[in-house]
């Protein structure tokens, strides 16, 4: 079986096929998912759709969302964090992929929820898009705050995943590897350690080939684990192990029925 680490599978486009996805989980190979939050309102949606027994989700501010951070976000995140269903702080970080107007926030922001993760003795989904020395520098100076920490849906080449790695970091990988365009990641995906990467999908975003015209979903983690075993060399059976593993070690409150 397959975890899909990082699915939005609350986004409004998902919506209409939110109860297929969910009685897929049942019967796909890919048969549970985390749901990360990426502001005050998808955080409660997170919550709510985790009431599903194989549905875990994670909380947090996205960057991108930084300047909505406030005194009544992290009350929630204080009074929800500890909740069962909670496997993860994020996704949080650093995306100057816009700008950099708002960076000193984001920067702010993260540091913040870092020690909220601290605080809750949580694991740590980091989003970072055109931010890589800011990020590093910040992990570097903060690492004691994570136990561990993940960079989700990773589109850097073998040295930014050097650098991740050196600094303990795990890396998750998206249907992007699939993508004919993305060379330096898929030599990237031949250095990661088999004990340091997961998969997801990041749905309904980045839709991994031959289907990147649909709305992506957890089913299509599939594809994702399939490229990552020909890039290893391995079966598709040992990636779905070898995955399966690596989530529950990092994730170590889910548990699978």
């Amino acid at each position: 079986m397959l975890i899909d680490t990082h699915s939005h599978i609350n986004h409004e486009k998902l919506a209409e096929k939110l109860d297929e996805i969910l009685e897929g989980l049942k019967t796909d190979r890919v048969g549970a998912v985390v749901c990360p939050s990426f502001s005050y309102e998808s955080s409660k949606t997170s919550l709510e759709v985790a009431k599903n027994s194989r549905v875990w989700c994670a909380l947090g501010v996205h960057p991108e969302c930084a300047t909505e951070y406030d005194d009544e976000t992290e009350k929630f995140l204080l009074s929800s964090l500890n909740n069962e269903r909670v496997v993860a702080v994020g996704e949080i970080g650093l995306d100057y992929h816009y700008g950099t107007e708002h960076k000193d926030r984001q920067k702010e922001v993260l540091i913040e929820q870092m020690k909220l993760a601290n605080q809750f003795d949580l694991p740590v989904i980091f989003h970072v898009r055109d931010a890589w020395d800011d990020f590093f520098e910040i992990y570097e100076q903060n690492r004691h705050l994570v136990k561990r920490g993940v960079i989700h849906c990773f589109e850097g080449d073998s040295e930014i995943a050097k650098r991740a790695l050196d600094l303990g970091l795990w890396i998750s990988l998206t249907g992007l590897v699939t993508f004919k365009q993305r060379n330096e990641l898929r030599e990237a995906v031949k250095l990661i350690p088999l004990d340091r990467f997961m998969v997801e999908t990041d749905a309904p975003y980045l839709t991994p080939e031959p289907f990147r015209r649909e709305i992506n979903e957890p089913k299509f983690t599939a594809l994702v684990a399939d490229k990552i075993a020909e890039l290893k060399g391995l079966s598709a059976e040992e990636i779905d192990e070898i995955t399966t593993t690596n989530t529950l070690k990092f994730f170590d409150k889910m548990r699978l029925e």
